[in-house]
């Protein structure tokens, strides 16, 4: 199985323990193609952050022609799963009060969902219940490979219906949390339904 990181800004220094995951996981043969919007600003510094730089397709490096050209390519081809999408992403940008982005996001979204298909993916595992993980929620809503996330908080609790934590667990096939807390915060925003999707993982940094 091939497995996408999806994740907002990579590398940074507070996500080595996401550095961690990846390489535990290809040490373990899984194969782990990562996904991020954008690197730092500065640029990473560490010896171990840069190799992980050198490894990470930065999606808004592409040109925005090429960005646009192949999100609007593949939900012209695939109208029936488009247009949910895009109902998909204009609500949840009004509960941020954030419709444009959220297209934006969209936009984006299709682009990856084209880049799975081409690099065989079968799996996204988005960090950290942010915007990383809507664009998961979106790339499978466009018929894109599976999805789960990981959210740690507890900043994410504080917005949870802007963050559309609910529609995030209802589109994952599992949610992480790190402690019992987080969960408990997760079942608050969702369907009791889905509630068995919901994992504890316990980390430390």
């Amino acid at each position: 199985m091939r497995i996408v990181f999806l994740i907002n800004t990579y590398p940074r220094t507070s996500h080595s323990f996401i550095r961690r995951e990846v390489l535990a996981l290809e040490g373990q043969g899984s194969p782990v193609h990562r996904f991020a919007m954008r690197s730092r600003p500065q640029g990473p510094k560490d010896p171990g952050d840069l190799a992980e730089d050198s490894r990470t397709e930065h999606v808004l490096k592409a040109r925005r022609i090429a960005l646009l050209g192949s999100a609007l390519g593949w939900m012209a081809l695939r109208p029936g799963r488009a247009i949910p999408a895009l109902m998909m992403a204009w609500q949840m940008g009004g509960r941020a009060d954030a419709q444009f982005r959220h297209l934006v996001y969209l936009m984006e979204t299709a682009y990856v969902a084209s880049r799975c298909k081409a690099l065989k993916i079968n799996y996204i595992h988005a960090y950290l219940g942010t915007n990383s993980a809507s664009v998961a929620a979106l790339v499978g809503a466009l018929g894109g490979p599976g999805l789960s996330f990981t959210t740690r908080g507890p900043e994410k609790f504080d917005a949870p219906l802007s963050l559309s934590l609910g529609e995030k667990v209802a589109a994952s096939r599992f949610t992480v949390a790190i402690a019992s807390f987080g969960r408990s915060q997760l079942c608050r925003w969702s369907d009791p339904a889905k509630w068995h999707k919901i994992k504890v993982v316990h980390w430390g940094d």
